[in-house]
């Protein structure tokens, strides 16, 4: 898999080890004090969020339980292990994959070679006829061929959609109790996600392709982190519910979503940003676009799960950015409505 990662995104050169994580539990906080002019009815989306991931019951302020704690101690050890056998607890990526990405990094390559290879792969060829075909791109006539469809989408368009292709596998069903529950909403979650990242890509400038992957890994990295816990057993209903554990759990995956990161070959950049996004004051622009991206995709998912109201958004937001957090939301419910046209049509 490293070879192959290598060969996706270019050889990198060897890097010093990265400085060691806090890895006591408690050194993340279940909940960061609210600042000194949020409104009263603020709201802490990770406190609905990760409860309604786990389907736990409503979050509690209250310290770890034993189980809890057990857990926590699982995900500990595989985190600090650094194990390249990590990787391995998620599916392997499709062989054509890795070639049309490392194709797609050439300067002079046409549309007429990436469709030849496209074509090698039936679920990319139908994932780029759905896409190009979408209300998204508005088109009086339907696409039938890879090479018009490569002229509408673009070929950053086809890197992003290459990697959700390559990506989707890992967040597959069917392989213990909390991955076959999460895994889905986690896709899901990711498809937002990754719109969001496109959209605070261009706010901020940086590469929008980095922001997509940064996105993707880090919920690869809590994939990771349910397979650790398939591997123990399954939970009793309600009882990973403390809000201490939620966001022990959440360091523990961005974590874990380092290391395979590293151990896959992923640009450093990428990797950093996952590492910086647990506290983005100050940060550099890729980290601050993977935490405001993430926040958006989860308020929207809670919007559409029932548990927030479009009203109640304003109050998930704080600091500088709330209004062009609410900009990307109202293009998240955009892209909603065009999901729901174009199911509706087919």
């Amino acid at each position: 898999m490293k070879k192959l990662l290598h060969r996706l995104f270019g050889r990198t050169p060897e890097h010093a080890p990265a400085p060691e994580l806090p890895d006591a539990p408690m050194t993340v906080l279940a909940l960061d004090p609210p600042p000194a002019h949020a409104p009263e009815r603020a709201i802490n989306v990770d406190t609905l969020f990760f409860p309604w991931l786990l389907s736990t019951c409503e979050g509690e302020v209250r310290d770890l339980s034993e189980e809890e704690s057990r857990r926590l101690r699982a995900l500990k050890r595989v985190a600090d292990s650094d194990n390249p056998a990590t990787a391995d607890l998620v599916p392997r990526l499709p062989a054509v994959l890795p070639m049309l990405l490392r194709s797609l990094r050439e300067r002079n390559v046409s549309n007429s070679q990436l469709a030849e290879q496209i074509t090698q792969d039936a679920v990319l060829v139908a994932a780029v006829l759905r896409q190009v075909n979408s209300s998204y791109f508005r088109r009086s006539q339907s696409v039938n061929n890879i090479e018009d469809a490569l002229t509408v989408i673009g070929q950053n368009g086809l890197r992003m959609l290459v990697a959700s292709v390559a990506f989707k596998p890992l967040f597959s069903t069917g392989l213990g109790y909390f991955t076959s529950l999460c895994a889905p909403r986690l896709w899901e979650l990711s498809s937002l996600q990754g719109i969001a990242c496109r959209h605070f890509a261009a706010r901020l400038r940086v590469d929008p392709f980095e922001a997509f992957l940064a996105g993707l890994l880090q919920n690869v990295g809590v994939i990771v982190a349910l397979r650790v816990l398939d591997q123990l057993d399954p939970a009793p209903q309600g009882e990973l519910r403390s809000l201490a554990f939620h966001a022990s759990f959440a360091h523990y995956s961005r974590r874990l979503a380092c290391v395979v990161g590293r151990h896959w070959g992923f640009p450093e950049a990428v990797i950093d940003a996952i590492d910086a996004e647990a506290a983005p004051a100050g940060a550099e622009a890729l980290p601050q676009v993977l935490n405001l991206a993430g926040k958006t995709a989860r308020i929207r998912l809670l919007v559409k799960k029932g548990l927030l109201s479009d009203d109640e958004v304003e109050a998930c937001l704080d600091g500088d950015n709330v209004a062009a957090c609410l900009d990307c939301y109202r293009e998240l419910c955009d892209a909603d409505i065009q999901e729901t046209d174009s199911s509706t049509t087919q």
